[in-house]
C-alpha cells in the first residue's frame, strides 16, 4: 500500500518554518532522511514557507534559523528528483542552498513569493533558475513614516531591476496590498500621491518574455497610461504571453496599445467598467474605458482564448455576449459574472442587475461553443421564482464538465428568502435562505442534465445564491450561500438519476470577496 500511496501523497511537499523549526510531521521528516527509505525519491515539488506573520520571538531568531537551515539543507540533499523549488520565506535564501540548486539541478524551476520577500535578496532574485516571482509592492509589516519620500512607498523601481537582470523569468505576479494608500494617510496624514505606480521603464530596457502576468490588489492601482503602455509594448515580447490576469480592471490604453500583440494568449481575466468613474478604494487611479468599444475590440483581437474570466460591473452582457458568441468558438472555460458596482448602487436597494444571457443566447452558446467544458454564469429570478426557461436551456449543456450558477436574490421576497430592507446603520439581520427550495432547484438542475443525455460529462454543479448587505452607514458588501453537487465517478457508482452524487449544502451565508467585487 505504501508503494502506491507515497508517489501521490509526497509528490508535492511543503516545509514550513515556525520559529525556526520544520513543520511536517516528525514521522515524515524522519523518513526523508532515512537512507533505507525511498520516500525522498517521490518528491518533485518542494515549497519552503516562512515564519508566521507577526512573530515576536526575536531573541533566539539566529539559533532557530540555524536549526531550520541546517535541517533544510539535509532534506534538499536527499531530493534527487526535484523539479521545482519555491522559496516563500521572509529572510534571504542562504548561499549554500542556492548554490546547491544551481549546481545539482540546473533545469529546476525556481519560484519566489512572499509579502515580506527582501528586495535585498539579490542572490535569489537574480538567479538564472528563477522562473516565477510574486512581488508585493507594499508589505504588511512595513513601517510608514512621514519622513520618507513618496517614491519610497513603491517597490516598482526595484522590480524593474529584477526583471532586467533575469531574462529567464516567465511568470510574474505584481501584488498591490489592499488599502495601502488609505492606511498611509490614516497613519501619517500624508496626502501626496505615492509614486511610482508603474514600472519606470526606459527605451533601452528589455524585459523577459513573460508567459504569465498577473496584477492583483485594488483595481486600477497599476497605472496603464498611454505613454507607459507604448513603452511596455516596446520593452517586452508580448507574443509569448499565455495568461494575463488584470483582476477586475479595464485599462483602455492597454487594450488599444498592446491588444494586437497578444497573439499567443490563451487565458484572460479582466473587468468591464466604463465611463468617468473611479473605484472607491483608489481615488487617484486612472479612468476606466470611455465606452465599450475598446473592450469589444480587444476581445475580438484575442478571440483564440481557451479561458475567459469577466467580472462585469456595467452589466453589459447584451453588448459583450454577441462578441463571445461570434468570435469564441474554441473557448473551453467561460466565467461571466455581473458583479455589483458599489459606487452607483443605491445604499438601501439591490444593485440594478440586468441579466441579458437570455435562454436564446444560452442556446447559441451551447451550439456554437462545443469545446466549452467549464461555465460560470448568472441566473435571474423571474418575479421571485426560479427561471424555468433558463434552467431548461442549461440542462441541455451535456458537454460541460463543470457548471456554476450565480443567483442574485435582490431585496424583495422570493421563493428562496423573505424581503430584506436594511436600515442606515446596518443592524437588521438578513433573513435565512429557504434551504429546502434551494436544495431542490440545485438537484433538479443537475438531474435534468442527465435526463436530456444519460451520457453527459457533467461532474459538478454549484448554485450560489447571492445577497447584498449593508454595513454601518449603508456601505454594501456581499454574502453567498452555495449548494454543491459532485458526481460519483467510480465504475460501479449508480447513475446520477439514481442518486449517484454527493451534495454539500451547509445553508449558511458566507462573506464574498467584497473588496474586489469578485465572488469566488
Amino acid at each position: 500500500m505504501k508503494a502506491l500511496v507515497d508517489p501521490m501523497l509526497y509528490r508535492n511537499l511543503e516545509l514550513s518554518e515556525n520559529d525556526g523549526k520544520l513543520k511536517p510531521t516528525a514521522h515524515t521528516f524522519k523518513r526523508l532522511l532515512d537512507t533505507t527509505d525511498d520516500l525522498s525519491l517521490h518528491v518533485r515539488d518542494l515549497v519552503v514557507s516562512g515564519t508566521r506573520r507577526g512573530s515576536t520571538n526575536v531573541g533566539n531568531l539566529k539559533e532557530t534559523s540555524d536549526h531550520f537551515l541546517g535541517d533544510l539543507e539535509r532534506v534538499i540533499g536527499k531530493l534527487h528528483r526535484l523539479q521545482s523549488f519555491s522559496w516563500n520565506v521572509r529572510r534571504p535564501i542562504p548561499e549554500a542552498i542556492i548554490v546547491m540548486l544551481e549546481q545539482d539541478w540546473p533545469n529546476i524551476t525556481l519560484s519566489a513569493g512572499s509579502h515580506d520577500l527582501p528586495i535585498t535578496d539579490t542572490r535569489l532574485l537574480y538567479s538564472p533558475l528563477l522562473r516565477s516571482l510574486s512581488f508585493c509592492i507594499l508589505n504588511h509589516t512595513a513601517t510608514v513614516t512621514a519622513t520618507r519620500q513618496p517614491e519610497q512607498y513603491s517597490k516598482l523601481p526595484e522590480l524593474r531591476e529584477v526583471l532586467l537582470r533575469n531574462p529567464n523569468l516567465r511568470k510574474l505576479s505584481i501584488e498591490f496590498e489592499y488599502n495601502w494608500i488609505d492606511r498611509r494617510v490614516k497613519w501619517t496624514g500624508i496626502t501626496a500621491n505615492p509614486r511610482v505606480l508603474n514600472l519606470p521603464l526606459r527605451r533601452s530596457d528589455r524585459l523577459p518574455p513573460l508567459q504569465e502576468l498577473t496584477f492583483s490588489g485594488p483595481p486600477e492601482t497599476y497605472e496603464f497610461d498611454q505613454k507607459h503602455c507604448k513603452m511596455l509594448r516596446k520593452c517586452m515580447d508580448w507574443s509569448q504571453l499565455r495568461r494575463l490576469d488584470l483582476g477586475i480592471s479595464c485599462p483602455q490604453h492597454f487594450f488599444e496599445v498592446i491588444g494586437n500583440s497578444l497573439s499567443s494568449l490563451e487565458s484572460l481575466t479582466m473587468g468591464i467598467r466604463t465611463g468617468n468613474r473611479r473605484f472607491t478604494h483608489w481615488q487617484h487611479g486612472p479612468l476606466t474605458c470611455d465606452d465599450l468599444s475598446p473592450t469589444k475590440a480587444f476581445l475580438v483581437s484575442v478571440c483564440g482564448l481557451h479561458e475567459l474570466n469577466i467580472t462585469d460591473l456595467d452589466h453589459a452582457v447584451g453588448s459583450i455576449s454577441p462578441v463571445i458568441l461570434r468570435e469564441y468558438r474554441v473557448i473551453r472555460k467561460l466565467y461571466y459574472h455581473a458583479s455589483i458596482d458599489r459606487n452607483n448602487a443605491h445604499q438601501h436597494r439591490s444593485p440594478p442587475y440586468k441579466y441579458e444571457w437570455t435562454p436564446q443566447a444560452l442556446g447559441m452558446l451551447r451550439t456554437q461553443c462545443r469545446d466549452l467544458k467549464d461555465l460560470t454564469i448568472d441566473f435571474p429570478l423571474v418575479e421571485g421564482h426560479w427561471p424555468v426557461e433558463h434552467a431548461r436551456t442549461l440542462a441541455q449543456f451535456s458537454h460541460l464538465d463543470k457548471l456554476k450558477v450565480f443567483v442574485e436574490l435582490g431585496s424583495d421576497a422570493s421563493d428562496f428568502s423573505a424581503a430584506y430592507h436594511q436600515d442606515a446603520m446596518g443592524t437588521i439581520p438578513m433573513p435565512e435562505l429557504n434551504f429546502a427550495a434551494s436544495k431542490k432547484v440545485t438537484e433538479d438542475l443537475f438531474t435534468a442534465v442527465f435526463v436530456n443525455n444519460p451520457y453527459s460529462s457533467l461532474t459538478s454543479l454549484e448554485v450560489c445564491f447571492l445577497r447584498h448587505l449593508h454595513e454601518d452607514r449603508g456601505q454594501q458588501y456581499a454574502n453567498q450561500n452555495s449548494f454543491r453537487i459532485q458526481r460519483l465517478e467510480r465504475d460501479d457508482s449508480p447513475s446520477p438519476l439514481d442518486g449517484g452524487y454527493t451534495m454539500d449544502a451547509p445553508g449558511l451565508w458566507v462573506d464574498c470577496n467584497a473588496r474586489t467585487g469578485r465572488v469566488v
